[in-house]
């Protein structure tokens, strides 16, 4: 006849083998949990890291729907969110619906300007690829907004540089202000609202920054 009780010799007691499962899942979900945690504390500290930092000169082309040069708008706002894509990349998929409902917002207010910038997935970019496969992914979002491309890579370089970084991740979101200095950073997806958040958040913070 099968028992599927065990003794356990330091209490002198029966244990259930499902017990002792239920007890290792809690365990190994808790070491998880704790991780989890552990690295959003990092991303917090890292990205802390990257306030005041200054971009160097971008070299981004107009590639759909675009019409003014990068550095006119970056001129013109308070603030900038340059945000890097790819149409290829999971993450920066799900993410640009909220990218998409920034520009709109912003759409009318010269203090914020979105520079989405679309990325291949291979180097060197093919742009009429990269143009091909951006117009399709936003055109079935019912999206008509401006897209701009890096080319030789260069932005990115640069990005990377000034953040510490030898690969690059995608996606890669900075808010500049208007001496494109770093105000804040994610690398990799954000939460649903939480760049609209940040962006409001520097916005009330304008007057005060101007005062100084």
């Amino acid at each position: 006849m099968s028992n599927d009780s065990n003794l356990d010799p330091s209490s002198g007691t029966l244990e259930s083998p499902r017990s002792s499962s239920a007890y290792k899942y809690l365990l190994y979900a808790g070491l998880f949990m704790l991780l989890g945690i552990s690295f959003l504390i990092y991303l917090g500290r890292e990205r802390q890291s990257f306030a005041g930092r200054q971009i160097p000169d971008l070299d981004l082309k107009p590639l759909l729907n675009a019409t003014e040069a990068p550095t006119e708008l970056i001129s013109k706002a308070d603030y900038v969110l340059l945000h890097f894509w790819g149409t290829w990349c999971g993450p920066c998929v799900q993410e640009y619906p909220d990218i998409i409902k920034l520009q709109r917002k912003y759409a009318q207010d010269s203090r914020v300007a979105i520079l989405s910038v679309s990325c291949g997935a291979r180097s060197p970019e093919a742009t009429e690829e990269l143009e091909f496969d951006t117009k399709i992914f936003v055109q079935g979002l019912g999206g008509e907004l401006p897209v701009y491309c890096d080319p030789a890579m260069y932005s990115r370089i640069q990005v990377a540089n000034v953040i510490g970084r030898d690969g690059f991740a995608y996606p890669t979101s900075l808010l500049l202000d208007k001496q494109r200095k770093i105000v804040d950073a994610w690398i990799g997806s954000t939460g649903p609202g939480e760049l609209d958040l940040a962006i409001e958040k520097a916005l009330k913070l304008r007057p005060l920054a101007t005062a100084r």
